[in-house]
Formats: structure tokens, C-alpha cells, sequence
């Protein structure tokens, strides 16, 4: 079982210069799975959890960016700025020296939720429940940052139906992003036989990892991150374009590694839930997962990413734009 997300984005409409909101139009990032079969009496190596424990991002991620924001926060009190604006030129800022990199550490997050089940009520209580601290979480960032936020919105289904990025249930999708419209996509039911079929009551943490990846896609997009990438390598080649989506969804990954520490006292999420989480998610990598694909990272940046976040809960430190490409492999 593995999940893998893909980005699948038209190009932006305008001018190399246009000063037009810069969000995808249509594709979703979805949280793919799939069940290949192995080889018989094959054998994966367990994980070693790259990348190194303190990724040297330089002023990208020390206290020149800090200082900036600190310098900034004044005028930007009264007006936030909207990231999603740029022009073509501003894409590797947006990218590298996004002003959510000098917010610092996301201290804890009060979160209530009540215990999922594979009921398609409890889960959706769940899920709305958490998306809640999701919400006042990342806003806090954003305005930290004295930039626009605005929540997701939710279309947790029972029923299939389709959207702006397309169809749901995608095929072979658990959850999905799409940029267009702001949207979560989640099936109740469908999430818990995507993931395995593992009890949610048994252990929600898995539930909560995709539900903050995905979450954390949205906040790429209000960073103007999702689009940066995007035009930077919408008319290159497929390896650039895997390239990139390497680092957007390892960043994800690092997102939701991030949220999920600060609530794993109300929330729960022991030492051993998170480790069955980790290697999970190692299972998932492009090297590990069967299906051919390089636009994810290898398992142990798909579980290092998503335990750089847990482990430092610093935005700073999910800057995969500014990293070396051999940690983002």
C-alpha cells in the first residue's frame, strides 16, 4: 500500500509580467494509493530516516529572514499581502525566501477531536474537528507573516461526485487538494480503504498525516508557492517537472510533520503511533512503492521530510526549495 500525490496544473494565463493571482487552474494534488504486488521473497531495507538531522539552509532559515519579518510586520499590520499575487520574476522568491520561513517555531496548538471510527460520522466529526486546528494554526502563521489567509474548504463525501480539478473518488485516491477552489476532497468511507483498512480507533495518526499533507498543499497554495513552482517548470521537461514536484510534496510532508507535533499531547500521538506512521510513509516512497514514478522522493525523504517537521516544527526548516537536490531524491 502506498500513497503517492501528483500535481497535474495548466499553465497560468497572461503576460510573463502580469500581476494576476497566481493559483493553478485546474488539476488536483492528490493523495494517490495503490497495492502493488511484490516480489516474492523480496526485501526492503528498513528505514534510516534522511535527511540529516539539521539541514544547512543558511539565511533561508536563521535569523536574517527573522529580522526581515520582524522589520516588515509593521506595515503590514493593518494590510496583509496576499502571496498568491506575483509576477514571473517573483517565483524563486516565492519559493526560497517565502515570508513564511521567518515565522519561527509553531508552538503547540489547543485541538479537541473526537474519536474517529470507521462510522462515516465519527470520521467526519474527526476530520472537521482537526481541520479546525489546522485553521487556526496555519492562520496564526500567515498572519505572523502579515500575509492573507484564507481557511480551505472542506468536501468531506459519502457519495461520488465531481469537482472543479475533476471526479471523486480519483483513481486509486484517498484525498486530494484541489487549488481551484480551495478544496479538500475526502471520502469517509473511501479514506479508510485507501489507507489499509486500519481501525481509526485502533490509530488515528495515519488519518491525521494525510489530512495534514493535504492541508499542508493548501498552505502552499495561500503561500503562492503552489503556483511559483509550477510556472518555473510548466514548459520544461518531465524530469524538471518531477524535480519540482519532489520538493513540493516533501515539503508537504514536512508541513504535516509539523502540525502533527504540535497537538500530539491533546491528540494523543505517542511515540509508537508515530514511528508505525514513519514507516509507513517510507513504504510510500517513489523507491519503495512499486509504481515507477520519481515525483515524490525516495522513502527516506518521504519519511526524513515528514520527521524534519516533527522534529524541529520550524517553517524554516520544510525549505526544500533551497536544499541540495540529493536531499530531495
Amino acid at each position: 500500500m502506498t500513497f503517492a500525490a501528483v500535481v497535474v496544473i495548466a499553465g497560468l494565463a497572461g503576460s510573463e509580467d502580469a500581476d494576476v493571482p497566481a493559483s493553478p487552474e485546474s488539476g488536483p494534488v492528490a493523495t494517490r494509493n495503490s497495492e502493488p504486488m511484490p516480489a516474492e521473497g523480496a526485501q526492503v531495507s528498513p528505514p534510516s530516516f534522511k535527511p540529516p538531522q539539521k539541514l544547512r539552509l543558511g539565511s533561508m532559515g536563521g535569523a536574517e529572514i527573522e529580522l526581515a519579518a520582524r522589520s516588515d510586520a509593521v506595515a503590514r499590520r493593518s494590510m496583509g499581502v496576499d502571496l498568491r499575487y506575483m509576477r514571473r520574476s517573483d517565483t524563486t522568491a516565492r519559493l526560497k525566501r517565502n515570508p513564511l520561513y521567518g515565522t519561527g517555531l509553531m508552538r503547540p496548538t489547543a485541538c479537541r477531536a473526537p474519536r474517529p471510527s470507521t462510522q462515516p460520522g465519527d470520521m467526519l466529526g474527526y476530520l472537521n474537528a482537526v481541520t479546525g486546528c489546522l485553521d487556526r494554526a496555519w492562520a496564526g502563521k500567515f498572519s505572523q507573516a502579515g500575509a492573507v489567509f484564507l481557511a480551505p474548504r472542506r468536501v468531506y463525501w459519502t457519495r461520488p461526485g465531481r469537482g472543479p480539478c475533476g471526479t471523486y473518488p480519483a483513481s486509486g485516491a484517498a484525498a486530494y487538494y484541489c487549488p481551484t477552489n480551495r478544496g479538500m476532497y475526502i471520502g469517509l468511507n473511501h479514506l479508510i480503504r485507501e489507507t489499509g483498512g486500519i481501525d481509526p480507533a485502533e490509530n488515528h495518526v495515519p488519518y491525521l498525516s494525510v489530512l495534514a499533507h493535504e492541508y499542508g498543499h493548501h498552505v502552499q497554495s495561500m503561500a503562492g508557492i503552489g503556483a511559483a513552482w509550477w510556472w518555473e517548470v510548466s514548459t520544461k521537461s518531465k524530469a524538471a517537472q518531477d524535480a519540482h514536484s519532489r520538493r513540493s510534496e516533501l515539503q508537504a510532508q514536512c508541513f504535516a510533520g509539523l502540525f502533527v507535533r504540535t497537538v500530539r499531547i491533546p491528540l494523543g500521538v505517542t511515540a509508537a503511533r508515530w514511528q508505525s506512521v514513519l514507516e509507513t510513509e517510507y513504504s510510500r516512497g517513489d523507491d519503495q512503492n512499486g509504481l515507477g514514478r520519481a515525483d515524490h522522493g525516495n522513502g527516506d525523504h518521504y519519511a526524513g521530510w515528514l520527521n524534519q517537521g516533527w522534529k524541529y516544527a520550524r517553517i524554516a526548516y520544510c525549505n526544500t526549495w533551497s536544499v541540495p537536490a540529493s536531499y530531495v531524491s
